[in-house]
């Protein structure tokens, strides 16, 4: 074969995959050349640009794929996707996704304004902060708290990186000093939250017990279904309230009966995009609370967890699948 026709099937290929003409691409490619020179043959000018296009078009499918997993960028997508979950009987906490450009301040008014779009549609919904976010800001975080206070609506507090857990926890406390009904999250990927979940319970709030993406760096070999299961059993039949938050039910399944056979209230919490259990708590009779994400589109994993985590690739094929059917 003579390099004129492997050029030819070269831009072939090229078309088929991303849908342009040979002649757009021999055009492209003539442009680039001019840029370099011509130091570069038409076949290897032609390999730069699939490659180029070929990242460009698996970021934008990426990029995409994180769509799906928010209810939409406004608040008022976030209460259309939580007025759903209530028609099925289930709860929901709202999570603003902060964009990129977003200041304390900005994020801090998204808090105020779920707070009042909770309270006004009667949802039985909470909010999950993100205090980092805000700068640990207690001149913004404090009407936060005593807003929500004054309406009647939970604020779950989201955990933070190890470093900063106990500015989080101080926070915690002038919340509930303030009034305000609080729950907050107990990662099992923590060594610390052995203690952290005593002080939750001398506290007398909920927590929500989940893996956790973030592994701790003093103990990065803590098994996380091992220390989740632990962590159920510690604070069972003690605490006043524990949302199990996991997808795997190799972990959910025996975490909630655990709860369930020392009559500690508890919740199955789901976020909303990815595949649910929602079946073990209808069987067991206990309520479903899904987790709404609304602002930015992103993922709800982490591309790091994959050797860890296999079932990822599992969510990742299905996100490209459900983009393909959308597109087609």
């Amino acid at each position: 074969m003579n390099m004129d026709n492997e050029y030819r099937e070269l831009l072939e290929r090229i078309s088929a995959e991303h849908g342009l003409s040979v002649e757009q691409i021999e055009r492209s490619v003539s442009s680039k050349r001019g840029t370099l020179f011509g130091l570069l043959s038409k076949g290897m000018v032609a390999r730069l640009i699939q490659v180029s296009w070929g990242l460009h078009s698996s970021l934008a499918s990426f990029l995409a794929a994180g769509a799906r997993h928010v209810s939409g960028s406004k608040l008022s997508d976030a209460l259309a996707a939580a007025s759903n979950e209530a028609e099925r009987g289930n709860l929901s906490t709202f999570g603003y996704w902060a964009h990129k450009g977003d200041t304390p301040g900005v994020i801090a008014s998204r808090y105020l304004q779920a707070i009042d779009a909770i309270a006004d549609s009667r949802l039985d919904s909470s909010i999950s902060i993100k205090v980092d976010q805000v700068e640990y800001d207690r001149e913004l975080l404090h009407p936060v708290f005593r807003h929500a206070a004054s309406r009647h609506v939970r604020v779950h507090f989201d955990a933070q990186p190890i470093p900063t857990a106990d500015r989080t926890h101080e926070l915690v406390r002038e919340a509930i000093a303030l009034g305000t009904d609080v729950s907050a999250t107990l990662p099992s990927r923590w060594e610390r939250s052995v203690k952290d979940a005593e002080m939750f319970l001398d506290l007398g709030i909920p927590m929500r017990i989940v893996k956790g993406q973030g592994g701790d760096p003093g103990n990065p070999k803590i098994d996380p279904r091992r220390s989740f299961l632990a962590l159920v059993n510690q604070v069972s039949g003690r605490a006043l309230h524990v949302g199990v938050a996991t997808h795997d039910r190799r972990v959910a399944e025996p975490a909630l009966d655990l709860l369930l056979a020392t009559n500690t209230p508890c919740s199955l919490e789901q976020l909303r995009s990815l595949p649910r259990l929602d079946f073990l708590a209808k069987k067991r009779g206990i309520p479903v609370r899904a987790y709404v994400a609304y602002g930015r589109f992103g993922l709800p994993y982490s591309i790091g967890e994959l050797k860890r985590r296999p079932a990822i690739i599992g969510w990742i094929l299905r996100d490209a699948i459900e983009r393909h059917r959308s597109a087609s």
